[in-house]
């Protein structure tokens, strides 16, 4: 039980009392009991008859229940499905043909650890990540106002996962690289995790808005790392999960030091040096045309204001040295001073100046106000988190939620439900001189062997991209109220083994896609379905659509148009007509000028929180206000349209006849079609229908034709 002091003034005499506070609700071992609370434990391999550790868990399971799995799909099935899940890209006709033509036991295996090798993978997983984040280049609310730097965590994590970036440093890195790495400007751009929020920066009341801000960054540490739906408890205990609101708090805590930096520089010595030179260039110039007119002002200035204007003693001494031995700072004090003494007019200076010494004065003056108007580009900053020393902020327990109605003060510490008891729920904090060290005390204890969460949470996310669901159904809510596991002993199995092989995200995925559960076929199988209508025992892959992103990198990818180049700000594609007529409040953005800019994949897409991109939004694109751990997938009128009509679409069918225009013959244009939409040759009857439709129709239609069958959205 927490309480709290009472200070009571009598008679010039301090009192104080202890008394208790509001009794917390209680955590019993029964709340620990359940199942994503438990410590983690390797439970044994089953007997089911299959090489692959992941086919016998399920295999034991189809077998109890009666099933029969699916047959292995197809190689040009495989290839697809592998190539849209690691790298979000359909695979080029040469890639298909080479992997068909490939008889090498191990010719998958080398598949997708080519797969995993390409600079894309990370592009694509970084997606997903950033659906998590709740990631945006704007702030959001009613001016919705750029983030200039915020595409530098969105290439940061691509780069992280690119390098298979151990997820437990991964995490670490989010929370509190600041302090892990000091000295890294890397470290600190990952910490944009927590900067990743929406953002009212004229809210009148500063305070509420930076408590705002600590808010989502405790509910999105919640979901995204603990799979906990923390932020019901930020009002009162929470209803249905052991969560009570002094733990919502507690965990908060670790985040109120924090400093909101939007100007750390991220320079590398190398940027520094050159910018240094080029400022220093810059500098002398200015300084150059500053002295043109110190000089020819300096007859008129003696005659008509021949004793010095009160100025400091720099200035003073700037004006006894001689012009060539004036610094360019020092000729710059000269020069502002000299603008602002005022005893002397223009047009005095016209008066006393001949013609061709009043034009040079005036020409001097403009030459310097133009390159005072062009400095040097500034070094790249970044946005992050930081501390400005090591005595931490008080933090309370708010009640009702609310900035006004501060409680009992609490110190940071975990869960309570996630310790042994209250003692353990505060993991040990070492202080330094930059900052309090709080987050990194949380960051270790995130991905300590003492949270049953952090790697089954990730673990359970991994499988739900390749499957379309978890193991466990909620993603991000793990708490009681969450559907069970279908499959618990293969999902603490695999978390473990997990863990073992150095948290590494790419030995995850090697290991889920190299079984056999992964490699079926999408088919029903006769019976099954009466058994398990929902696939929940994964007795064949099931079928998912793609989502606006991965749609439109492969309407360029099939056009020729896709500018494959990783990184770098935020591009700008053209908007369809009617949005360019709204107000230029936030709802538009500028295009980008190359056509190549605006066919970069949809990763570096401007992502705007009060203006989706129109394409992205009707194929559910999430809304970036909130942590988003599996997006919806509707099927309603607006794609369909969206993909016969829209400038997009249009632009890419014209590009696509062109390419197949340059085959030599109609069967060879219709079968390259074929190839470049759907990643296959056309059937028989496809090849006969494609030769009457072109009888009557020109090739662009017959290609955006193609690019509005379901099997084009739609992974088998």
């Amino acid at each position: 039980m927490h309480r709290v002091c009472v200070f009571v003034i009598s008679a010039g005499v301090i009192l104080s009392a202890t008394v208790p506070a509001l009794a917390d609700k209680p955590i019993t071992s029964k709340d620990r009991e359940h199942w994503a609370f438990r410590p983690l434990t390797r439970p044994p391999l089953p007997n089911a008859n299959s090489s692959h550790p992941i086919d016998r868990f399920i295999r034991q399971q189809q077998a109890d229940a009666g099933l029969n799995h699916s047959p292995e799909a197809t190689r040009a099935v495989l290839i697809r499905r592998l190539s849209f899940d690691l790298i979000g890209l359909p695979p080029t006709p040469q890639e298909v043909q080479a992997f068909l033509a490939d008889t090498r036991t191990d010719a998958y295996e080398r598949l997708v650890d080519r797969l995993l090798a390409s600079p894309h993978y990370g592009e694509r997983w970084a997606q997903h990540w950033l659906d998590l984040a709740r990631y945006a280049d704007s702030d959001g609310y009613e001016f919705d106002q750029a983030r200039p730097n915020a595409w530098r965590y969105r290439d940061w994590v691509v780069q992280a996962l690119n390098e298979d970036l151990p997820y437990d440093q991964f995490v670490r890195l989010q929370v509190a690289g600041d302090e892990l790495a000091s000295d890294d400007p890397a470290a600190f751009v990952a910490t944009g995790f927590t900067r990743c929020y929406p953002d009212m920066v004229d809210l009148n009341d500063q305070n509420l808005r930076r408590q705002n801000a600590l808010n989502d960054i405790t509910d999105t540490t919640g979901l995204v790392f603990l799979g906990m739906t923390i932020g019901c408890a930020r009002c009162h205990d929470h209803k249905s999960d052991p969560i009570r609101q002094v733990d919502y708090y507690r965990l908060q805590a670790f985040f109120t030091p924090a400093r909101f930096r939007d100007d750390f520089s991220v320079a590398t010595p190398v940027e520094r040096a050159d910018y240094e030179a080029r400022r220093n260039a810059w500098q002398r110039l200015v300084a150059n045309e500053q002295a043109m007119v110190i000089a020819i002002e300096a007859p008129v200035r003696a005659k008509l204001a021949p004793i010095p204007l009160e100025v400091g003693d720099d200035v003073i001494a700037a004006l006894n040295k001689p012009e060539d031995a004036r610094t360019p700072h020092e000729t710059n004090l000269l020069y502002e001073a000299q603008r602002k003494d005022k005893r002397i007019s223009d047009g005095q200076f016209q008066d006393e100046l001949y013609k061709a010494t009043r034009e040079a004065r005036l020409s001097h003056i403009r030459e310097v106000d133009r390159l005072r108007g062009a400095p040097p580009a500034g070094l790249p900053q970044a946005s992050g988190v930081d501390e400005a020393g090591q005595e931490p902020a008080v933090t309370h327990v708010l009640k009702r939620g609310d900035l006004n109605q501060k409680g009992q003060v609490v110190q940071p510490g975990i869960p309570v439900v996630l310790a042994a008891d209250e003692q353990e729920s505060e993991p040990p904090i070492t202080a330094n001189p930059r900052s309090s060290g709080r987050r990194s005390a949380l960051a270790h204890w995130l991905v300590s062997p003492q949270n049953p969460l952090t790697a089954r949470v990730m673990m359970n996310r991994v499988w739900q991209r390749h499957f379309g669901r978890g193991l466990a159904g909620l993603t991000s809510d793990f708490g009681v109220q969450s559907e069970a596991p279908t499959h618990p002993e293969l999902l603490d199995w695999l978390t473990t083994e997990f863990m073992a092989h150095g948290w590494s995200l790419k030995w995850l995925h090697r290991y889920i896609l190299t079984s056999e559960t992964y490699r079926q076929a999408s088919a029903p199988v006769a019976g099954n379905s009466a058994i398990d209508p929902t696939n929940a025992m994964l007795w064949r892959q099931n079928r998912q659509r793609l989502d606006g992103e991965a749609i439109r990198d492969s309407l360029l990818a099939a056009s020729g148009d896709l500018n494959l180049a990783v990184g770098g700000p935020c591009i700008f594609p053209e908007l369809p007509a009617e949005l360019t007529k709204l107000s230029n409040r936030g709802e538009t953005w500028p295009v980008s000028k190359k056509p190549e800019d605006r066919n970069r994949r949809s990763l570096y897409v401007f992502t705007r929180r009060n203006l989706r991109y129109p394409f992205f939004e009707v194929f559910d694109r999430p809304d970036t206000n909130a942590s988003c751990p599996q997006r919806p997938v509707s099927t309603i009128a607006p794609q369909a349209l969206t993909l016969l009509n829209s400038g997009l679409s249009r632009q890419a069918s014209l590009a696509l006849a062109k390419r197949v225009m340059n085959e030599e013959s109609q069967e060879r244009r219709i079968s390259l079609a074929y190839q470049l939409t759907l990643g296959r040759t056309p059937t028989e009857a496809e090849g006969r229908l494609a030769h009457e439709f072109l009888m009557n129709a020109p090739i662009e239609d017959f290609c955006l034709a193609l690019m509005n069958v379901n099997e084009f959205i739609y992974l088998d």
